[in-house]
């Protein structure tokens, strides 16, 4: 048993990390580093009932043993929840913080001492046999192993950053605290993906007219659940031989098994199973009546395909999976990250109504004019709005190495870090390092980990390592 685990981060990875190491045993002492309550991350954080979870209840347990976990705490609610439903997502945070609370009352008769630092840690060094841990207040607070579980940077476009700080120029995180608007006021919502899907939800209630724009000017596909299921349909594919491609004929390959796997066991063909709209509104209105038809079969087989991707992926070196992933990625995305269908309705309405535009287009200069923004776009062309909205995406916690030391929240000096298929972090010591990334922060290593459910492997896979270690650790070599 491990002395003492830290657990860097604590919204829905750190939280199911924490509920793990606890349920396990694999530490007499388990010590999380967040400042904020535990299990309330960026990424459930809204309390608004018109945003949704994008997957389905029974893909979103916490822990690794009990598939049905989120599911059961609904219904423990009273709720008439299906495992295929796309709840609330204030009910996923309200999930995560009831069962940390709840493992928090079970660590001592597991005798685990779990304690909760609200401070956040900016390195993590060798210290002997095991780390140290150091964080913004100046503590230092020692480790056996550290589990590195941080949420994502939300990504600000150059066209935006000389005004961040105006209130109606707000990433789509704070689109309920941006300044009042008019009601009909006209608002640019940069981006086309999930964040930026919800963004337009909640702005459409204040009577908003939206115009989503991003250089590929496409939405997220439609789909009605995404569960695990069909386990083995892609079993084709695992034979795939990607070890040091680079080439796009071979991703061209790829994709093609892939289109044989999705229309196989009897399902339709895919074309009967997407639209290929050139308009983005009359693709969305294809594609939600493609799902509600229950003809999209591919949405079944999204969570196999997650995991046997980042299955694939972690066995091949880091320069041989990135050219290969840019053209699967570019082909898989929408699906993949696709929208639940009531979402979808929701924007097909607003657009309908004339509340909402989607085009394709790149931004070149922003600028005020009077009390209104004026948006230059690279064709030459010029809108004007009564506020900004940015969603356009993300970017991985901020890690670096130094010195033999992971700097956290660091994107100047040191080098990234490499992440080992056994999501070893290597700190440039020529040691059999501790330091596991999850989540997020493994994304150079792993393509797929936007999703619990491609988190709560990883978790598993750290889990086993845990318990594999000696009961009387070595210092690393050096």
């Amino acid at each position: 048993m491990l002395r003492e685990v830290a657990v860097v981060g604590a919204g829905a990875t750190g939280t199911s990390a924490v509920v793990n190491l606890v349920r396990t045993g694999v530490a007499r002492s388990v010590n999380v580093f967040e400042p904020g309550a535990v299990g309330h991350g960026d990424a459930f954080a809204s309390t608004d009932p018109a945003l949704l979870c994008n997957t389905s209840a029974d893909s979103m347990s916490l822990v690794t043993e009990c598939p049905d976990d989120f599911v059961d705490y609904l219904r423990g609610l009273g709720m008439p929840v299906a495992p295929r439903d796309c709840v609330p997502r204030y009910l996923f945070a309200q999930y995560c913080r009831d069962r940390y609370l709840r493992v928090r009352s079970e660590a001592s008769a597991r005798g685990v001492r779990l304690r909760h630092h609200r401070d956040k840690v900016v390195s993590v060094a060798g210290a002997g046999p095991g780390y140290a841990l150091r964080t913004a207040s100046g503590a230092e607070c020692p480790a056996d192993a550290v589990m590195l579980c941080m949420g994502v940077d939300a990504w600000t476009p150059p066209v935006v950053r000389p005004f961040r700080c105006h209130p109606r120029v707000v990433p789509a995180s704070a689109v309920d605290s941006a300044a009042a608007l008019p009601r009909d006021a006209r608002v640019l919502v940069l981006g086309s993906r999930l964040s930026a899907v919800d963004a337009v939800i909640l702005l459409s209630r204040s009577g908003c007219r939206v115009q989503m724009a991003s250089p590929s000017g496409t939405l997220p596909s439609v789909r009605t659940r995404m569960y695990p299921s069909d386990s083995g349909s892609l079993a084709a594919l695992a034979g795939h031989p990607w070890v040091g491609t680079t080439d796009a004929a071979q991703a061209d390959r790829f994709i093609a098994g892939l289109v044989r796997c999705l229309a196989g066991h009897g399902r339709p063909h895919l074309r009967d199973q997407l639209s290929l709209a050139d308009d983005p509104v009359e693709r969305l209105r294809a594609e939600i009546a493609i799902a509600e038809e229950g003809r999209n079969f591919w949405q079944d087989l999204t969570v196999e395909f997650i995991a046997l991707t980042n299955d694939w992926l972690l066995r091949q070196p880091p320069t041989a999976w990135k050219d290969f992933w840019t053209v699967v990625e570019g082909v898989l995305d929408r699906y993949i990250s696709a929208m639940p269908v009531g979402n979808a309705k929701k924007l097909l309405s607003l657009a309908d109504a004339g509340r909402l535009e989607v085009r394709g287009r790149r931004p070149a200069e922003l600028f005020r004019t009077g009390s209104r923004w004026a948006m230059k776009w690279q064709d030459g062309s010029c809108d004007h709005f009564d506020a900004v909205v940015y969603a356009t995406g993300y970017r991985p916690p901020a890690m670096r190495c130094s010195d033999g030391s992971l700097l956290l929240g660091e994107r100047r000096r040191g080098t990234p870090p490499a992440v080992s298929a056994e999501l070893r972090v290597d700190l440039g010591r020529d040691s059999d390092e501790r330091v596991f990334a999850v989540g997020q922060c493994s994304a150079s290593r792993v393509p797929l980990v936007h999703g619990v459910v491609a988190v709560v492997p990883q978790i598993s896979r750290v889990m086993r390592q845990l318990r594999a270690l000696p009961r009387h650790l070595p210092p690393p070599r050096r």
